[in-house]
Protein backbone atom coordinates (compact mmCIF):
# COMPACT_ATOMS: atom_id res chain seq x y z
CA UNK A 1 0.00 0.00 0.00
CA UNK A 2 2.89 2.44 1.18
CA UNK A 3 4.78 1.32 -2.06
CA UNK A 4 1.35 2.27 -4.55
CA UNK A 5 1.18 5.90 -2.62
CA UNK A 6 4.75 6.30 -3.28
CA UNK A 7 4.50 5.58 -6.81
CA UNK A 8 1.19 7.63 -7.20
CA UNK A 9 2.97 10.87 -5.48
CA UNK A 10 6.05 10.40 -7.86
CA UNK A 11 3.79 10.68 -10.83
CA UNK A 12 1.50 13.70 -9.29
CA UNK A 13 5.10 15.69 -8.92
CA UNK A 14 5.84 14.61 -12.35
CA UNK A 15 2.78 15.38 -13.77
CA UNK A 16 2.76 18.80 -11.68
CA UNK A 17 6.37 19.88 -12.71
CA UNK A 18 5.41 18.69 -16.52
CA UNK A 19 2.53 21.46 -16.39
CA UNK A 20 4.42 23.73 -14.88
CA UNK A 21 6.95 23.18 -17.75
CA UNK A 22 4.44 24.02 -20.33
CA UNK A 23 3.29 26.89 -18.83
CA UNK A 24 6.77 28.28 -18.50
CA UNK A 25 7.82 27.75 -21.99
CA UNK A 26 4.41 28.88 -23.58
CA UNK A 27 4.61 32.03 -21.56
CA UNK A 28 8.55 32.49 -22.37
CA UNK A 29 7.27 33.05 -26.25
CA UNK A 30 4.85 35.24 -25.62
CA UNK A 31 6.77 37.41 -23.44
CA UNK A 32 9.79 37.93 -25.89
CA UNK A 33 8.42 39.36 -28.64
CA UNK A 34 6.31 41.50 -25.75
CA UNK A 35 9.88 42.69 -24.07
CA UNK A 36 11.56 42.75 -27.54
CA UNK A 37 9.47 45.35 -27.99
CA UNK A 38 9.32 47.54 -24.61
CA UNK A 39 13.06 47.33 -25.03
CA UNK A 40 12.91 49.28 -28.82
CA UNK A 41 10.24 51.86 -27.19
CA UNK A 42 11.94 53.09 -23.99
CA UNK A 43 14.86 53.34 -26.38
CA UNK A 44 13.19 55.36 -28.95
CA UNK A 45 11.44 57.28 -26.05
CA UNK A 46 14.81 58.06 -23.78
CA UNK A 47 17.29 57.92 -26.03
CA UNK A 48 16.34 59.24 -29.28
CA UNK A 49 17.05 62.45 -30.02
CA UNK A 50 14.57 63.64 -31.61
CA UNK A 51 12.26 62.70 -28.64
CA UNK A 52 14.12 64.41 -26.77
CA UNK A 53 14.01 67.63 -28.80
CA UNK A 54 10.27 67.22 -29.12
CA UNK A 55 9.84 66.78 -25.20
CA UNK A 56 12.19 70.10 -24.58
CA UNK A 57 9.82 71.85 -27.04
CA UNK A 58 6.32 70.77 -25.76
CA UNK A 59 7.42 71.73 -22.18
CA UNK A 60 7.41 75.44 -23.67
CA UNK A 61 3.52 74.96 -24.10
CA UNK A 62 3.30 74.38 -19.98
CA UNK A 63 2.86 77.87 -18.46
CA UNK A 64 5.73 77.91 -15.59
CA UNK A 65 3.12 77.35 -12.84
CA UNK A 66 1.54 73.96 -14.04
CA UNK A 67 5.26 73.44 -14.70
CA UNK A 68 7.16 73.59 -11.22
CA UNK A 69 3.85 72.77 -9.40
CA UNK A 70 4.69 69.36 -10.94
CA UNK A 71 8.72 69.49 -10.22
CA UNK A 72 7.92 70.08 -6.70
CA UNK A 73 5.87 67.17 -6.13
CA UNK A 74 8.40 65.27 -7.95
CA UNK A 75 11.19 66.48 -5.54
CA UNK A 76 9.29 66.10 -2.67
CA UNK A 77 8.28 62.71 -3.36
CA UNK A 78 12.56 61.97 -4.41
CA UNK A 79 13.28 63.87 -0.91
CA UNK A 80 11.95 60.63 1.25
CA UNK A 81 14.41 57.94 0.07
CA UNK A 82 16.25 56.92 -3.10
CA UNK A 83 14.37 55.61 -5.98
CA UNK A 84 17.93 54.13 -7.28
CA UNK A 85 20.90 52.62 -5.99
CA UNK A 86 24.58 51.98 -6.55
CA UNK A 87 26.39 49.19 -4.20
CA UNK A 88 29.87 48.95 -4.34
CA UNK A 89 30.22 45.03 -3.87
CA UNK A 90 33.58 45.80 -5.17
CA UNK A 91 36.36 48.15 -6.31
CA UNK A 92 38.74 46.08 -7.92
CA UNK A 93 38.62 45.18 -11.51
CA UNK A 94 40.22 43.03 -14.15
CA UNK A 95 40.74 46.04 -16.39
CA UNK A 96 42.44 49.03 -17.09
CA UNK A 97 40.27 51.34 -19.22
CA UNK A 98 41.34 54.76 -20.41
CA UNK A 99 38.38 56.00 -19.70
CA UNK A 100 38.05 55.43 -16.18
CA UNK A 101 39.75 56.44 -13.18
CA UNK A 102 38.94 53.35 -11.22
CA UNK A 103 42.71 52.26 -11.57
CA UNK A 104 44.26 55.31 -10.49
CA UNK A 105 41.82 55.34 -7.05
CA UNK A 106 43.22 55.75 -3.58
CA UNK A 107 40.96 54.32 -1.69
CA UNK A 108 41.56 50.62 0.25
CA UNK A 109 40.75 48.26 -2.30
CA UNK A 110 38.58 45.10 -1.20
CA UNK A 111 35.23 43.68 -0.99
CA UNK A 112 31.89 44.65 0.98
CA UNK A 113 31.21 42.18 3.72
CA UNK A 114 27.71 40.26 3.53
CA UNK A 115 26.56 42.44 7.03
CA UNK A 116 27.13 45.40 5.21
CA UNK A 117 24.84 44.13 2.26
CA UNK A 118 22.33 42.32 4.39
CA UNK A 119 21.41 45.88 6.29
CA UNK A 120 21.35 47.80 3.14
CA UNK A 121 18.88 45.28 1.06
CA UNK A 122 17.17 45.42 4.64
CA UNK A 123 15.89 48.85 4.74
CA UNK A 124 15.46 48.86 1.03
CA UNK A 125 13.31 45.66 1.96
CA UNK A 126 10.74 48.49 3.62
CA UNK A 127 10.45 50.69 0.99
CA UNK A 128 11.16 48.51 -1.95
CA UNK A 129 7.83 49.75 -3.83
CA UNK A 130 9.38 53.32 -4.18
CA UNK A 131 13.33 51.76 -5.67
CA UNK A 132 13.22 51.24 -9.55
CA UNK A 133 16.62 50.05 -9.97
CA UNK A 134 19.74 48.42 -7.41
CA UNK A 135 23.45 48.09 -9.50
CA UNK A 136 25.71 46.08 -7.76
CA UNK A 137 28.25 47.66 -8.92
CA UNK A 138 30.37 50.87 -9.15
CA UNK A 139 34.06 51.52 -8.87
CA UNK A 140 34.80 47.17 -9.81
CA UNK A 141 33.66 44.79 -11.60
CA UNK A 142 30.58 42.78 -9.58
CA UNK A 143 31.98 39.24 -10.67
CA UNK A 144 34.83 39.35 -9.03
CA UNK A 145 33.60 39.33 -5.66
CA UNK A 146 33.10 35.35 -4.60
CA UNK A 147 29.90 36.13 -2.77
CA UNK A 148 27.56 37.75 -5.60
CA UNK A 149 25.39 34.70 -5.68
CA UNK A 150 24.84 34.83 -1.89
CA UNK A 151 24.36 38.62 -2.38
CA UNK A 152 21.85 37.81 -5.04
CA UNK A 153 19.94 34.95 -2.79
CA UNK A 154 19.33 37.32 -0.06
CA UNK A 155 18.17 39.76 -2.13
CA UNK A 156 15.73 37.53 -3.51
CA UNK A 157 14.83 36.31 0.47
CA UNK A 158 13.81 40.18 0.52
CA UNK A 159 11.86 40.27 -2.74
CA UNK A 160 14.36 42.57 -4.55
CA UNK A 161 13.51 41.92 -8.12
CA UNK A 162 15.43 45.03 -10.01
CA UNK A 163 19.04 44.50 -9.72
CA UNK A 164 21.64 44.59 -12.27
CA UNK A 165 24.96 44.53 -13.31
CA UNK A 166 27.50 45.93 -15.57
CA UNK A 167 30.30 43.49 -16.33
CA UNK A 168 33.49 43.50 -18.84
CA UNK A 169 31.84 39.96 -18.77
CA UNK A 170 35.57 38.12 -18.78
CA UNK A 171 34.94 36.39 -15.46
CA UNK A 172 31.48 36.04 -15.94
CA UNK A 173 31.73 32.68 -15.86
CA UNK A 174 29.72 29.44 -16.89
CA UNK A 175 29.51 28.37 -13.17
CA UNK A 176 28.61 32.16 -12.06
CA UNK A 177 25.53 31.52 -15.11
CA UNK A 178 24.64 28.19 -14.36
CA UNK A 179 24.28 29.24 -10.30
CA UNK A 180 21.96 31.84 -11.64
CA UNK A 181 19.72 29.85 -13.10
CA UNK A 182 20.30 26.62 -10.43
CA UNK A 183 18.82 29.11 -7.30
CA UNK A 184 16.23 30.81 -9.78
CA UNK A 185 17.69 34.12 -9.24
CA UNK A 186 16.97 35.58 -12.80
CA UNK A 187 13.58 37.36 -12.02
CA UNK A 188 15.86 38.97 -8.68
CA UNK A 189 18.87 40.02 -11.43
CA UNK A 190 16.73 41.75 -14.08
CA UNK A 191 19.38 42.51 -16.57
CA UNK A 192 22.82 42.17 -17.32
CA UNK A 193 24.92 45.01 -19.34
CA UNK A 194 27.82 43.44 -21.22
CA UNK A 195 30.80 46.40 -21.42
CA UNK A 196 32.16 45.36 -24.51
CA UNK A 197 32.74 48.42 -26.53
CA UNK A 198 34.41 47.31 -29.56
CA UNK A 199 33.51 44.39 -32.21
CA UNK A 200 37.33 43.07 -32.74
CA UNK A 201 39.68 42.29 -30.76
CA UNK A 202 42.11 45.31 -31.73
CA UNK A 203 39.20 47.89 -30.74
CA UNK A 204 38.14 46.35 -27.95
CA UNK A 205 41.25 45.99 -26.43
CA UNK A 206 42.42 49.36 -26.94
CA UNK A 207 39.38 50.46 -24.38
CA UNK A 208 38.55 47.42 -22.17
CA UNK A 209 42.55 46.90 -21.71
CA UNK A 210 43.58 44.20 -20.12
CA UNK A 211 40.25 42.29 -20.75
CA UNK A 212 40.30 39.03 -22.62
CA UNK A 213 38.15 40.00 -25.54
CA UNK A 214 37.43 36.63 -26.74
CA UNK A 215 36.45 35.08 -23.44
CA UNK A 216 34.39 38.31 -22.91
CA UNK A 217 32.35 37.92 -26.14
CA UNK A 218 32.19 33.70 -25.62
CA UNK A 219 30.36 34.30 -21.65
CA UNK A 220 28.09 36.76 -23.33
CA UNK A 221 26.97 34.87 -25.79
CA UNK A 222 26.70 31.76 -23.02
CA UNK A 223 24.52 33.88 -20.95
CA UNK A 224 22.76 34.53 -23.75
CA UNK A 225 22.34 30.76 -24.81
CA UNK A 226 21.54 29.48 -21.59
CA UNK A 227 18.73 32.01 -20.60
CA UNK A 228 17.14 30.54 -23.89
CA UNK A 229 17.96 27.02 -22.76
CA UNK A 230 15.91 28.04 -19.36
CA UNK A 231 13.31 29.30 -21.16
CA UNK A 232 14.24 32.65 -19.08
CA UNK A 233 12.91 35.72 -19.62
CA UNK A 234 15.78 37.15 -17.40
CA UNK A 235 18.53 38.27 -17.29
CA UNK A 236 18.22 40.57 -20.11
CA UNK A 237 21.04 41.07 -21.91
CA UNK A 238 22.67 44.18 -23.05
CA UNK A 239 26.08 45.02 -24.87
CA UNK A 240 27.23 48.08 -24.48
CA UNK A 241 29.62 50.47 -26.94
CA UNK A 242 31.04 53.67 -25.19
CA UNK A 243 31.26 55.43 -27.95
CA UNK A 244 34.54 57.50 -28.65
CA UNK A 245 37.19 58.64 -31.31
CA UNK A 246 38.85 55.04 -31.22
CA UNK A 247 35.95 53.01 -31.16
CA UNK A 248 33.14 54.87 -33.62
CA UNK A 249 34.19 53.12 -36.54
CA UNK A 250 32.43 49.97 -35.01
CA UNK A 251 29.91 51.27 -33.99
CA UNK A 252 27.44 50.06 -36.76
CA UNK A 253 29.19 46.45 -36.98
CA UNK A 254 28.56 46.45 -33.15
CA UNK A 255 24.92 47.16 -33.20
CA UNK A 256 23.94 44.83 -35.93
CA UNK A 257 26.72 41.78 -34.81
CA UNK A 258 24.67 41.86 -31.72
CA UNK A 259 21.21 43.23 -32.49
CA UNK A 260 19.48 39.65 -33.33
CA UNK A 261 21.43 38.08 -30.66
CA UNK A 262 20.95 40.31 -27.34
CA UNK A 263 17.90 41.97 -26.06
CA UNK A 264 18.90 45.70 -26.56
CA UNK A 265 22.43 46.63 -27.32
CA UNK A 266 23.38 50.46 -26.18
CA UNK A 267 25.24 52.85 -27.62
CA UNK A 268 25.87 55.20 -25.34
CA UNK A 269 27.80 59.03 -25.46
CA UNK A 270 30.78 59.03 -23.00
CA UNK A 271 31.25 61.70 -20.58
CA UNK A 272 34.59 62.91 -18.85
CA UNK A 273 33.87 61.42 -14.78
CA UNK A 274 34.27 64.72 -13.58
CA UNK A 275 37.08 66.19 -15.54
CA UNK A 276 38.76 63.27 -14.19
CA UNK A 277 39.85 62.36 -17.80
CA UNK A 278 40.83 63.70 -21.03
CA UNK A 279 38.33 64.67 -23.31
CA UNK A 280 40.15 64.60 -26.30
CA UNK A 281 39.48 61.14 -27.27
CA UNK A 282 35.70 61.17 -26.26
CA UNK A 283 33.09 61.44 -29.02
CA UNK A 284 32.07 64.84 -28.70
CA UNK A 285 28.24 65.70 -29.53
CA UNK A 286 27.02 68.79 -30.21
CA UNK A 287 23.23 68.22 -28.43
CA UNK A 288 23.07 69.39 -24.82
CA UNK A 289 21.06 67.25 -23.24
CA UNK A 290 20.59 68.97 -19.93
CA UNK A 291 22.62 71.15 -17.45
CA UNK A 292 21.29 70.24 -13.91
CA UNK A 293 22.70 67.03 -12.33
CA UNK A 294 19.80 64.36 -11.37
CA UNK A 295 22.05 62.10 -9.32
CA UNK A 296 21.97 63.58 -5.33
CA UNK A 297 17.79 64.03 -6.00
CA UNK A 298 17.79 60.21 -6.87
CA UNK A 299 20.27 57.76 -6.77
CA UNK A 300 22.13 56.34 -3.47
CA UNK A 301 25.70 55.52 -3.68
CA UNK A 302 27.09 53.44 -1.26
CA UNK A 303 31.09 52.31 -1.51
CA UNK A 304 32.07 48.84 0.14
CA UNK A 305 32.58 49.72 3.92
CA UNK A 306 29.16 51.54 4.12
CA UNK A 307 29.81 55.31 3.22
CA UNK A 308 27.26 56.86 1.13
CA UNK A 309 29.04 59.27 -1.36
CA UNK A 310 27.98 62.09 -4.26
CA UNK A 311 27.89 59.89 -7.14
CA UNK A 312 29.56 57.14 -9.63
CA UNK A 313 32.38 59.39 -10.57
CA UNK A 314 33.47 60.14 -7.15
CA UNK A 315 35.68 57.52 -7.60
CA UNK A 316 38.48 58.51 -4.55
CA UNK A 317 35.31 59.07 -2.15
CA UNK A 318 36.11 62.52 -1.47
CA UNK A 319 32.51 63.89 -1.22
CA UNK A 320 30.84 61.99 1.60
CA UNK A 321 27.64 62.34 2.92
CA UNK A 322 27.00 60.00 5.54
CA UNK A 323 27.83 56.63 6.89
CA UNK A 324 25.85 53.00 7.34
CA UNK A 325 27.50 51.87 9.90
CA UNK A 326 25.68 54.43 12.08
CA UNK A 327 23.10 55.63 10.41
CA UNK A 328 20.35 54.52 8.14
CA UNK A 329 19.62 55.14 4.29
CA UNK A 330 16.51 57.77 5.07
CA UNK A 331 18.83 59.89 7.90
CA UNK A 332 21.93 59.70 5.10
CA UNK A 333 19.80 61.23 2.57
CA UNK A 334 17.32 63.45 4.65
CA UNK A 335 20.53 64.93 6.46
CA UNK A 336 21.52 68.45 6.19
CA UNK A 337 24.50 68.07 4.49
CA UNK A 338 22.35 66.12 1.46
CA UNK A 339 19.86 69.04 1.17
CA UNK A 340 22.22 71.72 0.96
CA UNK A 341 23.72 69.93 -1.90
CA UNK A 342 20.19 69.61 -3.64
CA UNK A 343 19.46 73.60 -2.99
CA UNK A 344 22.77 74.59 -4.66
CA UNK A 345 22.01 72.43 -7.39
CA UNK A 346 18.37 74.06 -8.06
CA UNK A 347 19.40 77.37 -7.26
CA UNK A 348 22.47 77.02 -9.93
CA UNK A 349 25.18 78.16 -7.38
CA UNK A 350 27.91 76.17 -9.15
CA UNK A 351 30.54 78.03 -6.66
CA UNK A 352 29.41 76.32 -3.68
CA UNK A 353 29.26 73.09 -5.78
CA UNK A 354 32.22 70.09 -5.30
CA UNK A 355 35.04 70.70 -7.41
CA UNK A 356 34.23 67.47 -9.19
CA UNK A 357 30.67 68.76 -10.25
CA UNK A 358 32.16 72.10 -11.53
CA UNK A 359 33.61 70.88 -14.51
CA UNK A 360 31.61 67.61 -15.14
CA UNK A 361 30.04 66.79 -18.45
CA UNK A 362 27.35 64.14 -17.32
CA UNK A 363 24.38 66.03 -17.37
CA UNK A 364 24.72 67.53 -21.11
CA UNK A 365 25.20 63.99 -22.38
CA UNK A 366 21.76 62.75 -22.07
CA UNK A 367 22.89 59.14 -20.37
CA UNK A 368 20.12 59.00 -17.71
CA UNK A 369 15.97 58.69 -18.16
CA UNK A 370 15.09 62.13 -16.80
CA UNK A 371 11.70 63.18 -15.78
CA UNK A 372 9.52 65.00 -17.71
CA UNK A 373 8.94 67.66 -15.36
CA UNK A 374 12.65 68.56 -14.36
CA UNK A 375 14.17 70.88 -16.49
CA UNK A 376 12.97 73.26 -18.85
CA UNK A 377 14.30 76.21 -20.88
CA UNK A 378 12.97 79.63 -20.46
Amino acid sequence: MLQKNSIFNNRVIFLKNLIMKFFKIISYFFLVPFFNFRHHFFEVYHRSIFIKRLKKQSKLLIPNIIFNYFKKQKLKSLADFPQSFSIETVNICNAKCWFCPQPEHIRKKGYMHFDTFKKIIDEIHLHRKKVKSIALFMDGDPTLHKELIKFLLYAKEKKIKNIYLSSNMEFFSEKLIDDIFKYNLQGTLQFVIASLDGLTQTTSQANRIGVDTDKAYKNTQLLIRKRKENFSIYPWVFPRMLINETNKHEEEDFFHFWKRKADKVLRTSMHNWGGQIDDTKIYQSKEIFSSKCFFPFSQAFIQIDGSVRICCLDVNGKNIFGDLKNATIKEVWSNFEFKELRNNFLQGNTDMLPSLCQSCSYPSKGQWTLPYFWEKEN
